[in-house]
């Protein structure tokens, strides 16, 4: 995959990301629990509102989506003005570390424990 491939796919997965936030829950729809990322666009609301507290509380997965989206448009922004490939060489080599088993682990016991305290405030 070229390299404006890969920024194109990067920047179209973070505006669905974004725009899946608007719609309701799938799994919390049939279920009636909440999944792990319940509570995200609130979350996010709240956090562009100022209200960092009430963010994490209300899901800590929204902070992360905003500092991660923001991280990312940044590094894709300052590649393509800079015609650099540093943002690109950082993620290949942070693909590779995420690919380890013990951060995997670390990952998904997170997503368990925020899945828990979703059902705990029953959102």
């Amino acid at each position: 995959m070229g390299k404006r491939n890969k920024y194109a796919y990067l920047a179209v997965a973070i505006i669905a990301g974004y725009a899946l936030l608007s719609f309701p829950c799938i799994f919390h729809t049939m279920t009636g629990y909440p999944c792990p990322a319940c509570g995200m666009r609130r979350a996010i609301h709240a956090l562009l509102n100022g209200d960092i507290g009430d963010s994490i509380l209300i899901n800590p997965y929204g902070l992360l989506f905003v500092l991660l989206a923001v991280f990312f448009i940044t590094g894709i922004v300052f590649d393509f003005i800079r015609k650099r490939h540093t943002f690109r060489d950082w993620l290949k080599k942070a693909e590779r570390k995420l690919a380890n088993k013990y951060i995997l682990t670390f990952i998904i016991l997170l997503t368990i424990l925020n899945w828990i305290w979703n059902i705990h405030k029953r959102l």
